[in-house]
């Protein structure tokens, strides 16, 4: 009786098996899982309603849009009492398309290629350089800038004594970045006797994330960007002199973050994004942005010479 009662429950285990794992033994393939590699790969397909770099006026008539992707190899994974817990390499792209208006000659305006390197430092610091490289076909084939560049980078999530509403950690993610022209010159005063410059770039980002439901959330950001000139990195050439200002630009962003869930993981992590931008621009970048003159021999013309302007970006962005 005892032998019966055993062969019955090992016969309904073994039908229980069959059912939960048949359709993987019929050869159905087990869901995958997300990207565990050492490679990771972003996409961003932004469309900015103005372009500035780092201050300096290229357009702010027409559509612009700008795609983004990066191939990371995360080449060092230390243990977690290790100082050194982390090495990359990374290279990018980025590209800046618009419809054509002055000074701007084609669709195609700007093609840059960043190669750098990483260390992590204790789960927190990161320490990057590398080298830029900004060629814009929109204004000819010969104008470039070459640039070297290194930046340290700061998680101090969970490093503050309080916390924010929902028990979450207070993040400012702050950043120094410092880059300097090896070759071309962002301002445009080459021609006119400018030399290259020394740029410094001090940014951060606080947020705050808002759970709507199991399905949506929504993280609201304040980022902040403050650029300056280190050494000749914001000339304006005139008729008498060329002559260098230390503040470049400052903008300030209010953004949110929504993350569509409902793309399944295994296509990767994507994620919508908009955003409003304050910018207000240093003496030297009014002058730039505004037409060629006795004053501003390398001014592009882009805005007239305004000194504050409202911007806005929507974009989209893949992890993987």
């Amino acid at each position: 009786m005892k032998g019966n009662r055993l062969r019955e429950a090992s016969l309904l285990a073994a039908m229980l098996v069959t059912l939960v794992a048949g359709p993987v033994w019929a050869g159905e393939p087990a869901p995958p899982l997300p990207n565990t590699g050492a490679f990771a790969f972003t996409m961003s397909l932004n469309f900015p309603t103005s372009y500035y770099f780092r201050g300096i006026a290229q357009s702010n008539a027409g559509f612009h849009f700008q795609p983004y992707v990066e191939l990371k190899a995360n080449v060092y994974e230390g243990g977690e009492k290790d100082v050194l817990t982390g090495g990359f390499l990374k290279v990018a792209g980025f590209s800046h398309f618009q419809s054509v208006a002055a000074p701007i000659k084609t669709n195609y305006y700007e093609q840059d290629i960043y190669v750098s390197g990483g260390l992590v430092l204790l789960k927190r610091a990161t320490l990057e350089g590398g080298w830029n490289l900004y060629a814009y076909p929109g204004i000819g084939s010969s104008a470039q800038v070459q640039e070297v560049f290194g930046k340290v980078s700061f998680d101090d999530s969970g490093l503050w004594p309080f916390k924010l509403p929902g028990d979450q950690d207070l993040a400012l993610s702050p950043y120094i970045l410092v880059a300097g022209e090896t070759s071309g010159r962002a301002d445009g005063a080459g021609p006119f006797g400018g030399k290259r410059g020394i740029y410094l770039e001090v940014g951060i980002d606080p947020g705050y994330t808002f759970d709507i439901n199991t399905a949506w959330s929504v993280r609201v950001h304040l980022p902040f960007v403050l650029g300056l000139s280190l050494d000749k990195y914001y000339e304006v050439a005139s008729s008498t002199a060329v002559q260098d200002k230390t503040f470049g630009y400052a903008d300030q962003g209010i953004a949110a973050d929504v993350p569509l869930k409902f793309i399944p993981a295994r296509y990767g992590k994507w994620t919508f994004s908009t955003g409003v931008h304050l910018l207000w621009l240093g003496d030297n970048n009014k002058l730039l942005a505004g037409p060629p003159s006795a004053n501003a021999l390398n001014a592009l013309n882009v805005t007239g010479g305004k000194g504050f302007e409202v911007w806005g970006i929507t974009g989209v962005k893949l992890e993987y």
